[in-house]
């Protein structure tokens, strides 16, 4: 197998169609049917033209179904896989191949066969950053195809059902199929050594995105893989169903300064490669965000009142950029709530 990293040109990735709900039948009591007389009959033309080919429907894909587009070398074995889902990280070398997440469910398999195409082989080690479907989702296919999983213990945990996790819509995630629940757990940490990398699964140092976050540092290549504990230019999403914590992104984000270098590459959960400089300003983001909300909550503000306020006003600009969906109001409120208790 290559040691080399791989490199793909990006590929367009097809709009999704919107989708079209037919109205409801009406009840036959209800209405009477009457027949409107034929209309006439159309002059009869000469020679008449045959009738045009149909065209056939354009296919639209089915939502989060297309493999990773894009491959950005990081040098050393290690490459970005960038597409629909979380962000991946992949290692290549004779020792076998080491991923980190593997999106979701529904093309899981379409990754499986892009990874095979590009690396020659299957993936032998499988981490998980956290339990959500966007990173986690493919873990039974991968599973099925030879992967070990590990991750945190509690994303074992919450793929299981033990512990339960609630979205912001109140309902409860339905615990996956056993294939996809990781084997090897840990709290502590672990190293692996492979393909010359030594590997550290580093857990957040307290509830961040979720309470089983993981940082994947390959010491070697200087690569940082961030889970959603970072996605570059956005608010955060704090999954406080899953027991995460404003604060923890604090925490999380300062034991990632202490880790980066000036040349370390850093990848985020989503968005582009990132460096050392993006996330001393997410962490800048972070602390300055909780200040200033914490103020308004000590000068006896309601929430209403703190969100009007706009305390975020000055990172705006920047981390509410393309492809974020959590707003400045909601950040205000997770940290307002979370400053209350």
């Amino acid at each position: 197998m290559r040691k080399s990293a791989f490199i793909l040109s990006a590929a367009a990735l097809v709009a999704l169609g919107a989708c079209v709900t037919e109205s409801a039948p009406r009840e036959p009591d209800l209405f009477i049917a009457v027949r409107e007389p034929d209309p006439p009959a159309p002059p009869r033309l000469p020679n008449p033209a045959p009738p045009a080919a149909a065209t056939p429907a354009a296919t639209t894909p089915a939502p989060n179904s297309q493999a990773f587009a894009r491959v950005i070398d990081l040098g050393q074995g290690v490459s970005m896989l960038m597409g629909q889902g979380g962000n991946l990280g992949l290692l290549t070398g004779d020792d076998g191949l080491f991923l980190i997440d593997d999106q979701y469910a529904t093309n899981a398999m379409a990754n499986l066969a892009k990874v095979e195409e590009l690396a020659g082989g299957k993936p032998r080690y499988l981490v998980n950053t956290h339990w959500h479907f966007d990173h986690a989702g493919g873990n039974e296919v991968f599973a099925d195809a030879g992967a070990t999983v590990f991750a945190h213990a509690n994303v074992r945990k919450r793929l299981t059902g033990e512990l339960q996790s609630v979205n912001r819509a109140g309902a409860v995630s339905a615990p996956s199929p056993e294939a996809a629940w990781p084997v090897v757990t840990f709290t502590a940490g672990v190293d692996f050594h492979l393909n010359g990398q030594t590997i550290r699964a580093i857990p957040a140092p307290q509830p961040t995105h979720t309470d089983g976050d993981v940082l994947i540092y390959f010491v070697e290549a200087d690569v940082l893989h961030m889970g959603d504990t970072y996605m570059k230019d956005r608010y955060p999403f704090v999954d406080t169903g899953s027991g995460g914590t404003q604060m923890g992104f604090i925490e999380t984000l300062g034991r990632a300064l202490e880790i980066a270098g000036p040349g370390t590459k850093v990848i985020p959960g989503h968005g582009e490669l990132a460096t050392r400089a993006d996330l001393q300003a997410a962490f800048d983001m972070h602390r300055g965000a909780r200040a200033a909300v914490d103020a308004l909550v000590k000068q006896g503000k309601t929430l209403q009142e703190a969100v009007a306020a706009k305390p975020l006003a000055q990172w705006t600009p920047r981390f509410m950029g393309p492809g974020g969906f959590i707003s400045d109001d909601a950040y205000v409120t997770v940290i307002y709530n979370e400053l209350k208790k």
